[in-house]
């Protein structure tokens, strides 16, 4: 399982998808709609953010 989460103005995000794509998707979505600090921890505990993904 891989957990989403990340800011919005009403506070705290926090979402899991079954695959890697669909947690790619749904961070770039949150980005999009003005959330920051938006990250992705695979089912290994590894954290990948929305920096790294936009570096990439």
């Amino acid at each position: 399982m891989f957990e989403i989460s990340g800011f919005d103005t009403a506070g705290v995000v926090s979402l899991k998808r079954l695959s890697l794509a669909a947690a790619l998707k749904k961070a770039r979505e949150l980005v999009e709609d003005g959330c920051w600090d938006v990250q992705i921890v695979d089912p290994t505990g590894r954290v990948h953010t929305s920096s790294e993904e936009q570096a990439a």
